[in-house]
């Protein structure tokens, strides 16, 4: 994992890359994410089409999902789950994701947040 944060720490090789294959194959869509992907996939398919998905088949209403990613920034590939509406919670790496799930299990009491917990709505 090192290595793979060295070679692009700053997105710039990568947005170069997305840059060119954003001319090239205009019919796709390109975003970026983790330290070293670049997610090419049709318009309309992306992390945004997922969150919906799981709205329709598990009737699970968007505000209450919450959606754990690196590249919650504008163009990276898990901006559009953000831009569905889903509480989105920006980690670094897979074992800052992990405590946060970890986290987030700590605070639920038989699938739902503890009395307190969420207060706050």
């Amino acid at each position: 994992m090192d290595e793979k944060k060295k070679w692009d720490p700053d997105f710039a090789k990568r947005d170069k890359i997305k840059k060119f294959l954003d001319k090239m194959i205009p019919e796709f869509s390109v975003n970026l994410g983790g330290a070293t992907s670049v997610d090419v996939t049709k318009h309309g398919i992306d992390k945004k089409y997922g969150i919906h998905k799981l709205h329709h088949i598990l009737d699970i209403k968007i505000s209450e999902m919450i959606f754990i990613g690196d590249a919650l920034f504008p163009g990276g590939n898990d901006y559009p789950a953000k831009e569905a509406g889903a509480f989105s919670i920006r980690v670094s790496d897979p074992n800052e994701t992990k405590r946060v799930i970890e986290g987030i299990i700590g605070c639920l009491d038989k699938g739902h947040f503890k009395n307190g917990f969420d207060d706050a709505k």
